[in-house]
């Protein structure tokens, strides 16, 4: 069955890139509802007289709660379809956003941000938005995944400048305000509108329950057995460590700086982390093309290496701008391409038939590295003064993962083949789904 056969057009247009165009709405939306905890960061600890590792711990929660509520998300997702939680998504971060603004004790902002911002995030992230663009497209697949997901830079982008912009004119607040607005006015009923749950996964969910057994594939025990799944999940820990200092300490770490005046240096912040999040597009693309003519392992080992990289010449520049800018240039052409990389590794390797199940534990190292990464990062700055031994953290741990990607055995795990003889075995690879 066709694309075109499996779904309604929109206005002419196949739905499900309407499906593509809402999801990425969406996550430069609700991905910048989550990196506007790091541009209000300092203007909330002075008002209240709280330290950044205090303040911190709150990403510490929310991504401890991330890495609890997105098997949950799964889960619920196979049950009542992507469409209803993702429009639970939103509105459940739309409504964190408000009492952010009148929080006044750290317990408060654990709960609202550590706790119920965590369902929001949970709810739109890679584990339900992922499964819900698979479901309508076969050929265009990869495309319409990158588009879908460059969203989220795309709220790095735009989303993350215009807060700041409202922050300076009209208080901190504003700008949690105004990212609640949006999210009701424009994505709500973007997504009610027009996402959809393909026809294809209706009738995948719709077997399961009946019972219809999957082929067979690696089992999660299985996986964690081998040296792959866990240099892979290493590199996804290291991956959230760095994103949990950039989207947390970055803008805070530069606004620091004496050499220029502190105005200079929150513009300068803000639109370096603009970089970051346009440079992330092009480097998505374009290390996705180069992934499937050299290698999808040679590729995410370049990927580290510039992780690790961007934070050298970070550190090495110190207020230079130029300088800062070029480091935000390489870090943002690693930025977003781990996750499809490592996705596409894992599928090499464990075949596609139990993707869902093992990256998803392996995204799961992701969310633990950032809240690390924020927390650690924070108490660094705390006890020195200065966010020096974070950076160098960053660096280490970049090239680290370069390395431990690089040693992965690229061969195909293999099982049995129940409809065989027991004897007989063949590659995982080959039990995927065939796009």
């Amino acid at each position: 069955m066709t694309e075109r056969d499996r779904g309604q057009r929109v206005f002419g247009i196949y739905q499900g890139w309407v499906v593509v165009i809402a999801v990425m709405l969406t996550l430069a939306i609700s991905s910048g509802g989550r990196f506007l905890f790091g541009v209000v960061l300092i203007p909330v600890t002075e008002e209240y007289g709280w330290s950044r590792a205090e303040m911190a711990l709150a990403v510490t929660i929310s991504v401890i709660a991330l890495s609890i509520l997105q098997p949950l998300i799964g889960i619920l997702v196979d049950r009542l379809g992507s469409r209803r939680i993702l429009i639970a998504g939103v509105v459940t971060t739309a409504i964190a956003m408000i009492p952010m603004t009148f929080a006044d004790r750290l317990w408060q902002i654990y709960i609202f941000y550590g706790l119920l911002a965590a369902f929001g995030f949970a709810a739109t992230s890679p584990v339900n938005t992922t499964a819900l663009v698979n479901g309508w497209f076969e050929k265009k697949r990869g495309l319409a995944l990158s588009l879908a997901t460059s969203g989220a830079a795309y709220g790095q982008l735009l989303i993350i400048p215009v807060a700041t912009a409202i922050m300076v004119a009209w208080g901190w607040r504003a700008s949690y305000y105004a990212i609640a607005i949006a999210l009701i006015v424009l994505v709500l009923p973007l997504a009610v509108l027009f996402i959809r749950d393909s026809p294809a996964r209706i009738a995948a969910q719709n077997s399961r329950r009946a019972g219809v057994p999957d082929g067979p594939k690696i089992s999660l025990g299985q996986a964690v057995r081998t040296a792959a799944y866990w240099q892979l999940s290493f590199g996804m820990f290291v991956c959230g460590v760095t994103m949990g200092f950039t989207s947390v300490h970055m803008i805070p770490y530069l606004t620091d700086m004496p050499e220029h005046s502190t105005h200079t240096m929150q513009t300068t912040a803000s639109f370096a982390m603009s970089v970051v999040g346009g440079a992330s597009i092009v480097g998505s693309l374009l290390l996705g093309y180069l992934s499937d003519r050299k290698g999808h392992r040679e590729i995410l080992t370049l990927t580290y290496f510039l992780r690790g990289l961007s934070f050298l010449v970070l550190l090495a520049v110190g207020s230079f701008i130029p300088g800062i800018f070029i480091a935000a240039i390489i870090l943002g052409v690693s930025w977003t391409s781990t996750t499809p990389l490592g996705s596409a590794i894992a599928a090499d390797i464990f075949g596609r038939a139990s993707i869902g199940t093992i990256f998803g534990f392996i995204f799961t190292a992701m969310n633990v590295g950032s809240g690390v990464g924020a927390f650690v990062a924070g108490l660094d700055r705390d006890l020195t003064g200065n966010y020096q031994a974070a950076l160098i953290a960053n660096v280490a741990l970049g090239f680290l993962a370069a390395a431990a990607t690089w040693s992965i055995r690229m061969k195909p795990i293999e099982i049995p083949d129940v409809t065989r003889r027991p004897d007989r075995v063949e590659p995982a690879l080959s039990r995927g789904v065939g796009d």
